[in-house]
């Protein structure tokens, strides 16, 4: 099987780059000994390798051993079944990189060139498992390596959970342009900020909550970083400064998603396309669905059969400049079945959304606890909003959609990686329910 994984694994050990400061081959490493466990376990080119509950440096060595058998890593932050039928009775690495031999045969999944399994977010539905191409995490390396200006040798520290597609992106496209990573978790704001004063670290991947922490540091050295990037969350104006002022340079912006990898970088908004990626839509001076052309197929989701294509569907709606910057509106939410009949929802969330205090709605359907053949509509507000306002605005909705039970959350729990939690939503609704 030419799939070009193990040419992934080839580049990133060839190259001689660190790992939390330690060589990921070195002798006497425990990359020797779980490429030795995962090939007496019988993985074969191909075959799923779930990395379940793994972070930091032992998902880095687990993935690159598993491309080094030519086999595909799932990583999972936890340690149930990730993606349904298709991968149970998988081979597992599980913590302290045991290996846990597959309990049956596994099909043909078509993963003939198929780098990596992303758990998508699950925000808008349960979690899948994108398949991301070798041409896909090639592409991305190369706009993370133009967007970040990584050169070999570079120190750069990624904070953020790599079980995720935006911490994985970076930490892996680092290797494959010849840099150190540093993958510990953040602890202390003050520690990490006299690393980049001090110039051990030269590049920085975080989250906005951690940048702001961060930009509340006193400056320990004299040093600057070339370059932070702020992902999986919106950056204020505020925050912006605040970090520039401390750090002397600006949070660079990203957006991509589990599918597609990293596909904007810059200062502005969500950034502007790599190379190779094009904006279909929506035009110059319009907001619309963003609608990409991208320089590597999607290869859709584990199971699907549906063929790799280079358009891609973000379901974000964007706000696109006439000077080419591109700003996030908000998520598409789609489509509700209300006990068995499809409802309209867009005149609900803008009437919603509207009101002066909102900042976000979700909008689930439910079965009730007592009878769970009859499902209730809910809709989720976060801020600080006026019950008046919220029932004036809903009974000002002239569309024919029904009216939901409202929630109001000062915060609406969310994702690592700033999408709105499904899960955490859904037991949000359920406890409002039974204190009612």
């Amino acid at each position: 099987m030419s799939s070009g994984r193990t040419e992934l694994a080839r580049r990133i050990l060839s190259q001689g780059v660190r790992v939390n400061g330690e060589t990921l081959d070195a002798a006497g490493s425990s990359f020797h000994s779980l490429v030795e466990g995962l090939d007496s376990a019988g993985v074969r080119p191909g075959d799923v390798v779930v990395l379940g509950g793994l972070a930091g440096r032992e998902l880095v060595t687990a993935a690159v051993a598993a491309w080094r058998l030519d086999a595909v890593p799932l990583p999972v932050p936890g340690t149930g079944e990730p993606a349904g039928q298709a991968t149970r009775g998988a081979c597992r690495v599980t913590e302290e990189l045991t290996v846990v031999p597959r309990t049956g045969e596994q099909g043909e999944l078509g993963l003939a060139t198929t780098a990596v399994l992303h758990l998508s977010s699950g925000s808008t539905d349960r979690p899948k498992a994108a398949r991301r191409g070798v041409a896909s995490l090639l592409c991305e390396a190369e706009g993370y390596r133009i967007g970040l200006s990584l050169a070999p040798g570079d120190c750069v520290a990624v904070p953020v959970p790599l079980v995720h597609s935006f911490g994985w992106g970076v930490a892996m496209s680092t290797m494959l342009a010849g840099g150190d990573i540093e993958v510990a978790p953040f602890v202390r704001a003050g520690t990490l900020a006299r690393r980049l004063d001090s110039g051990e670290v030269s590049v920085l991947a975080l989250t906005p909550p951690l940048a702001r922490l961060l930009a509340g540091t006193r400056r320990r050295g004299e040093f600057r970083p070339r370059a932070v990037m702020a992902g999986a969350g919106r950056i204020g104006d505020e925050l912006d400064t605040a970090f520039r002022e401390r750090f002397g340079v600006p949070l660079l912006r990203g957006y991509g998603c589990s599918e597609t990898g990293g596909t904007f970088f810059g200062e502005r908004g969500m950034g502007r396309p790599v190379s190779g990626v094009d904006i279909l839509q929506p035009g110059p001076g319009t907001r619309g669905e963003l609608v990409l052309r991208l320089p590597a197929p999607v290869e859709g989701y584990l199971g699907d059969p549906a063929p790799p294509t280079r358009e891609w569907r973000s379901g974000d709606i964007v706000r696109h400049g006439s000077d080419g910057s591109v700003h996030f509106v908000q998520r598409v939410r789609g489509p509700l079945r209300l006990n068995g009949r499809f409802v309209r929802t867009d005149g609900i969330t803008k009437s919603l959304q509207a009101v002066t205090g909102v900042r976000d709605v979700f909008l689930l359907v439910l079965p009730r606890a007592d009878s769970p053949e009859i499902e209730d509509f809910h809709a989720v507000v976060e801020g600080n909003p006026a019950g008046t306002d919220l029932i004036a605005a809903l009974a000002g909705n002239s569309d024919g959609s029904p009216v939901p039970r409202v929630l109001v959350c000062r915060e609406m729990p969310r994702t690592v990686v700033g999408k709105p939690d499904r899960n955490a939503l859904t037991d949000m609704v359920r406890k409002g329910i039974e204190a009612a």
